[in-house]
């Protein structure tokens, strides 16, 4: 199993956007896929029960996201169809900010319970700095940073990178590796956003991913279903469509699935 986390500290760079579309591209390659919601806003979990039937929701106690911190668990993700499982968020995942640092790596442990039964893990993660960040960041391979042309996103991106070199120094996962900076929400028409590019490229090179998304009001009404196959969106819903395939698509390759 390959676990990609989806990270950046600031909010309303597409961070669920990009979980929901990659789960979906996922599914049409077959593979088989488990979505760990880290966020306590639950999105993520919201888009995934709205596809799974409601006789297995309400079937037994599932792993969450919460459950995860506990040591020798034995529950397990709930399945959600034939090749796909979710350990969602709930209300108690508030409380890991109360944790001891020690049992960041509790949910990594977890996962490797489950690592032969699937191909790929996206983990979505808070719009803030701690201890859910650094477990996320503990449990992954790779981490995907979305990131928006903003300043406030941008210098989020090297907040971000001093923790994910933190969580390799302290041991909790010395092997975690950069997958790529996912640029979202680009302004076509914006002239401040092209040089923001510009300079980002300078910076990190190719570690910025070639396949850009931009702003679609498309995307922001693809909640239950992938935006390639959404009847919403109005007139730029092709280009939305197409922009976000190829960059999950991209993704996922670059990720060796």
């Amino acid at each position: 199993m390959i676990s990609v986390v989806v990270a950046n500290q600031k909010g309303g760079v597409g961070k669920t956007a990009s979980t929901r579309h990659l789960y979906f591209a996922a599914l049409e390659r077959k593979l088989r896929t488990l979505v760990v919601d880290l966020d306590p806003q639950k999105n993520a979990t919201k888009t995934i029960l709205g596809l799974a039937d409601p006789k297995v929701i309400a079937a037994g106690k599932w792993l969450t996201s919460r459950g995860m911190f506990k040591q020798n668990s034995v529950a397990v993700p709930m399945p959600v169809n034939g090749i796909s499982a979710l350990i969602s968020a709930d209300d108690d995942l508030v409380d890991v900010g109360d944790f001891s640092m020690k049992l960041i790596v509790e949910p990594r442990k977890t996962l490797k319970k489950f690592s032969d039964q699937y191909d790929l893990c996206i983990i979505d993660t808070p719009p803030s700095k701690g201890k859910l960040l650094f477990a996320a960041l503990a449990c992954a391979d790779l981490v995907l940073c979305p990131c928006t042309l903003d300043e406030d996103s941008t210098d989020g991106l090297a907040t971000l990178f001093e923790d994910i070199e933190r969580v390799r120094m302290m041991g909790w996962n010395p092997d975690l590796q950069i997958l790529g900076v996912q640029v979202n929400k680009m302004l076509t028409k914006s002239a401040n956003d092209r040089g923001a590019l510009e300079e980002l490229k300078n910076s990190l090179g190719d570690l910025v991913l070639n396949d850009i998304m931009y702003e679609r009001a498309a995307i922001r009404q693809a909640i239950r279903r992938p935006v390639w196959q959404s009847v919403r969106g109005g007139e730029n819903k092709g280009a939305a469509a197409r922009e976000m395939k190829a960059a999950c698509n991209a993704i996922l390759d670059r990720a060796g699935l």
